[in-house]
């Protein structure tokens, strides 16, 4: 069953364009995720995009572990799609219910770029035919923009030297912190300071020919996912 910390007005909601009781959303809801694997929370989001209900504030307040969740069934939905499986196997997501895989495309970027500056710079560009290193860029350069303004550093900073003036994985040291657990900051902070050098380095100085449309699309679903963590994070220092 659904749990309670499950937000009541999407729950509501979906009862409303269900035109079901609480009980019956609850049970659909149990169901989905047992079926995918995920959590109940995933199940939410999954079965509100599915009846066209936005869901965009309700992530805001995930962890990062179940946005990885939803993403990765959304992008299953899109592989599974394109490859042109059995009916049977594109009836496990949402978004495979897509005619045409133009508009798969089209709903996979919208559904896993919530954050609108991401989505305005990197969505043509994962749309595109190829080249996909450019979406990496540009999403890369958005993170680093948003941890600049977020940090106010004193003098003109950029790439890794802006992410270790920014983040530190002690609390007592960082100037950005995104948990008071030392442990989740020193987590956060060795996943930002591996993006860097892993792929904005790598796409703002060399054109890189080797990223597929998908690779792009996980890239640039994970920076949606750490744009969130830095716009939460509170400046101490």
């Amino acid at each position: 069953m659904a749990r309670e910390r499950l937000d009541r007005k999407l729950l509501q909601k979906i009862g409303d364009k269900m035109q079901k009781p609480r009980q019956a959303v609850n049970v659909k809801i149990s169901k989905k995720a047992a079926k995918l694997g995920v959590s109940s929370e995933a199940a939410l989001v999954l079965v509100a995009k599915e009846l066209g209900i936005g869901t965009a504030h309700y992530q805001r307040s995930l962890p990062m572990m179940t946005l990885g969740e939803i993403r990765d069934v959304l992008l299953t939905g899109l592989q599974t799609s394109a490859s042109s499986r059995t009916s049977e196997t594109r009836d496990r997501v949402p978004i495979t219910r897509v005619a045409r895989p133009r508009e798969v495309l089209k709903a996979a970027v919208a559904y896993l770029l919530s954050d609108p500056e991401l989505r305005e710079r990197c969505g043509d560009l994962l749309l595109a035919s190829a080249n996909f290193d450019r979406a990496v860029n540009q999403a890369t350069l958005i993170l680093e923009d948003r941890i600049r303004n977020k940090s106010q550093p004193p003098t003109a900073m950029v790439g890794e030297k802006l992410v270790n003036y920014a983040f530190n994985g002690d609390l007592a040291k960082t100037v950005l912190q995104v948990s008071k657990s030392q442990e989740e900051q020193r987590g956060f902070t060795f996943i930002i300071n591996g993006i860097v050098p892993a792929f904005r380095n790598l796409t703002h100085h060399h054109v890189t020919r080797s990223f597929t449309r998908e690779d792009a699309l996980r890239v640039c679903g994970f920076i949606d996912v750490v744009l969130r963590v830095v716009d939460r994070a509170s400046k101490i220092r």
